[in-house]
């Protein structure tokens, strides 16, 4: 059950009250949408960056204003162990941004009216319940390679 269905403090930020109001912060229907137009913007940025291959006389300023994703293999911080960790630009780039400050925002707001803040004298509730909170919601690469996992 949602926590904002159990009684959200008046002294809460209108868009906290939105996000409690979800059970995940994949479930905002913001979500979908800002994945779906990063998606529809890829193949657009592709065949401008094929016609200015074509025609070099046309500038390659619209194709990297639109941006794109790459992933790329990084190093995990433990010897021999890679991953592979997205990277956006351009307009790409910024939903990517965007969808990942949903994310921060649903976790902030959960701590919040669960009472837990960085600030208290004992900062060990809040901080395992941050890293409970970031272990269950799905990371925006996670939600990028599954799209299914939106409507959680």
């Amino acid at each position: 059950m949602p926590p904002a269905v159990l009684q959200p403090s008046p002294d809460l930020h209108p868009e906290s009250v939105r996000l409690l109001a979800i059970d995940c912060w994949t479930g905002d229907p913001a979500v979908a949408a800002l994945i779906d137009a990063a998606r529809a913007l890829i193949p657009i940025a592709e065949r401008l960056r094929d016609l200015c291959t074509r025609r070099p006389s046309v500038d390659h300023l619209i194709a990297d204003e639109i941006g794109l994703l790459v992933w790329e293999t990084i190093e995990t911080g433990r010897v021999n162990v890679w991953q592979r960790e997205p990277r956006a630009s351009g307009v790409i780039g910024a939903i990517w941004t965007e969808l990942e400050s949903l994310r921060t925002r649903w976790i902030a707001a959960r701590l919040q009216f669960e009472g837990l803040s960085p600030a208290a004298q004992d900062i060990g509730p809040w901080y395992d319940r941050l890293q409970a909170l970031e272990e269950e919601a799905p990371t925006v690469a996670m939600l990028w390679r599954s799209p299914e996992r939106a409507a959680v």
